[in-house]
């Protein structure tokens, strides 16, 4: 009887495998698979691991039918035992009986303790709020009795792939021990978990520093829904207030400064409106908006509104549609205006230096080209301005209380900041030294000719300008030293905060954790940076630190209080009388073969840079005298008014002759011809302060025959201009005085005679 039964046992059996390889036939599944069913429930084997598929043939048909798309359960051979607590992270339990087999606790005491540890990861919203339904799947999962044998369910693959974005910085430490990290023997893919049903309570909270934000830019690396607050964690709060403490002094003392600057080239406009002294006025014009920018954080609830976002992080990627204009405002004022005062610093340089070298060409003036440093200096940084904003590269910092580009992008930090800086330094230090060269050039080969007092101011600015390019430097290559500091330490300070969140969350658990500090950022050196940047605005107020702007200030505030202007404001010179003053010193010409006389008043640009306000030694009444409205035509002809009154005369020690062939000279085969070039006539018309500078030079003689290719009738109307110009009239004497004062210098090719009208 017991024989029949095992063969009945034994024939079932062969059925039952007959009848599952017919149906994995049909459905295309793994040949390999071991199934064990009851009737009812189907037991799949998944991939000779010790983890079974259950599969109910009673469930309802889906939209798809594939094998592949089903939710079936995931089960394990464990011993089941009942819930000692019905509940899992405040969740109520759908079963009553659960197993420790997916885990290595010993019982469901050791669990529980795990599990009110794990509470603290609410301080991580966006974990938590994923990690609950694993926690309980792998804590607490259901078990049951199936098919004989107690079978525990296991939680899916893709509930275990879901935590590991938002909980990244947690899954190298003990929050994630290794039954909880995901590989497809521990969490096989595809399944259902009883835990998917449960409803638990999402809502977290953030460790401090960090605060709780929506916005996907900011939340903090490894932490999603957190992000750093708008107070920034680096620095404490006592270095905070340093810095703002150093912010409102240097940048008010720098705008008191600049504005200082400003009014005094407004007081003496038309002393003060030239190149290159008038670049100086923008300059101050660009540093005085700018420190209204820095201190436009100072306001009643300013510093906030500019630097914060409304969830209270810091501001990032602006502008933005949800935050108002107060941070992208501060940052045109603060970052278009200090990138406008470098161009017009480069376009000082190059005016100054081109002073010199243009001095007495009509066609290089200076004043022609005021429209092109304009369109320079303000279109450049305008440029600069937009391709920041379109990037989204403006942030903000609650160290400095304001938005600037670059605090979280070094690299953009780098093209739209330093790139420019390092141009700014390279070309403005080119021009300066360039000026600075070409002064000390003058200086030196006209020690004969100038007065002391032109030396001595020429020694004065090219110290001021090697002064200036030397500061400038320096202030540039120490902002440049603290950026580089900045970059190559921000991964470090970074990882080190990173590391105290991590420890911090970490002690939650584990009670006897400390957590140290780790590095952070020299106050320092901000403040060395800081203090570059307003240095660099009062530098550029310290041009008008000169007694020519000490004058302006006393003649206005002596007309504001109704006071006689002092007698360092002389009269008019009139027409007749300048003249006159150049007859009267025929004998300096005659000495020294040159001639130089002033026109202008005592008045100079506050800045002090014409060189050529200075009247010779010999005569120092020339400047007592202002010139009345002087056109360029009277300047131009001023030597042949004074030739007129036979001002220019023989030198007494000269008696020889250029040429090999004097008598020639009155024949009408050769010709004397004098080139008056480069004549520079710089003057501001219907202006009371009159400068006028009238350059004549490269005087040569060309003695030579004339060709006889002409026609009758042109020869001899050439014969009789030429028996004009031979003629012992006053144009031949004066030929014959230029070009025996040349010879009276041992110079047979060029002289120079240089009526200079300041």
């Amino acid at each position: 009887m017991t024989l029949m039964m095992k063969i009945a046992t034994w024939l079932c059996w062969i059925l039952s495998a007959l009848l599952c390889q017919a149906s994995q036939h049909d459905s295309g599944s793994d040949k390999n698979a071991i199934l064990i069913d009851n009737g009812t429930d189907v037991l799949e084997s998944i991939n000779g691991t010790p983890n079974f598929r259950l599969i109910k043939p009673n469930r309802a048909a889906p939209w798809f039918p594939e094998r592949e798309i089903k939710l079936d359960s995931c089960v394990r051979r464990a011993r089941c035992e009942p819930l000692e607590k019905f509940t899992c992270l405040g969740t109520k339990l759908p079963f009553d009986k659960t197993s420790v087999h997916l885990t290595f606790y010993d019982n469901q005491n050791q669990i529980q303790i795990q599990l009110e540890l794990y509470k603290e990861l609410i301080n991580v919203p966006k974990c938590w709020a994923v990690i609950q339904p694993l926690l309980c799947a792998t804590f607490m999962p259901k078990c049951e009795r199936i098919l004989g044998q107690d079978m525990v369910y296991l939680p899916s693959y893709e509930m275990c792939k879901i935590t590991m974005e938002p909980c990244l910085i947690l899954y190298n430490t003990t929050y994630f021990p290794s039954f909880l990290k995901c590989n497809t023997t521990l969490f096989p893919p595809k399944c259902e978990t009883p835990a998917r049903e449960m409803k638990f309570n999402t809502s977290g909270k953030c460790l401090s520093p960090l605060i709780h934000t929506e916005k996907f830019l900011h939340f903090y690396e490894g932490i999603s829904g957190c992000g750093l607050p708008c107070r920034d964690p680096l620095y404490t709060e006592d270095e905070h207030q340093q810095i703002h403490r150093l912010v409102a002094w240097g940048a008010g003392v720098c705008l008191l400064l600049n504005l200082l600057t400003v009014a005094t080239f407004l007081i003496d406009w038309r002393s003060a409106n030239k190149y290159p002294a008038l670049v100086i006025f923008y300059i101050n014009v660009c540093f005085a908006v700018a420190s209204m920018g820095w201190l436009v954080q100072f306001g009643f609830g300013s510093r906030e509104d500019i630097v914060c976002s409304k969830d209270g992080t810091r501001r990032q990627g602006e502008p933005s549609a949800e935050e108002n204009l107060s941070c992208v405002v501060v940052f045109v004022l603060v970052y278009y205006f200090m990138m406008a005062a470098c161009v017009w610093f480069v376009i000082f340089t190059y005016a100054w230096h081109m002073s010199f070298r243009a001095l007495g060409k009509i066609q290089d003036r200076i004043d022609k080209k005021a429209a092109y440093f304009h369109l320079v200096a303000w279109s450049l940084p305008l440029v600069l301005t937009i391709a920041t904003m379109a990037f989204g590269e403006v942030d903000g910092s609650s160290v400095t209380g304001i938005c600037f580009v670059g605090y979280i992008n070094y690299s953009m930090r780098v093209a739209l900041l330093l790139a420019p800086l390092s141009v700014v330094l390279l070309l403005g230090g080119y021009f300066l030294l360039r000026g600075v060269f070409s002064l000390i050039a003058v200086r030196v080969s006209s020690k004969d000719v100038i007065s002391p007092k032109a030396s001595n101011k020429i020694r004065q600015t090219i110290t001021r300008c090697s002064l200036t390019a030397a500061l400038v430097a320096v202030f540039i290559c120490v902002t440049f030293a603290c950026h580089i500091y900045e970059f190559r330490n921000a991964d470090l300070w970074k990882d080190s905060f990173k590391k105290n969140i991590i420890c911090r969350l970490e002690a939650l658990k584990e009670n006897n954790k400390e957590c140290g500090g780790g590095a952070r950022p020299s106050v320092s050196v901000l403040q060395l940076r800081l203090l570059c940047c307003f240095a660099a605005g009062a530098l550029m107020a310290s041009w008008t630190w000169t007694p020519a702007a000490a004058a302006a200030w006393r003649r206005y505030l002596a007309r504001k209080c109704g006071c006689s202007v002092e007698s360092e404001v002389t009269r008019r010179a009139r027409k007749h009388e300048l003249i006159a003053r150049a007859y009267r010193r025929r004998g300096e010409f005659a000495a020294r073969g040159r001639l130089s006389i002033s026109l202008g008043g005592s008045r100079q640009d506050p800045v002090g840079l014409c060189i050529d306000h200075t009247s010779p030694i010999d005569y120092p009444e020339d400047a007592k005298h202002e010139s009345a409205d002087l056109s360029s035509s009277w300047a131009a002809n001023l030597p042949r008014f004074v030739r007129r009154r036979d001002a220019l005369v023989l030198p007494t020690h000269t008696h020889h002759s250029l040429s090999s062939t004097p008598d020639r000279r009155n024949s009408q085969d050769s010709q004397i011809s004098i080139s008056l070039r480069h004549v520079s006539v710089e003057s501001r018309r219907n202006s009371l302060d009159s400068q006028l500078s009238v350059k004549i030079a490269e005087m040569k003689t060309k003695v030579g025959r004339r060709r006889t290719k002409h026609t009758k009738a042109k020869r001899k109307a050439r014969a009789a201009n030429v028996r004009k110009e031979s003629t012992p009239s006053i144009e031949s004497q004066l030929s014959r005085c230029w070009l025996q004062a040349v010879a009276a210098n041992n110079d047979r090719s060029r002289e120079e005679v240089k009526f200079s009208f300041d």
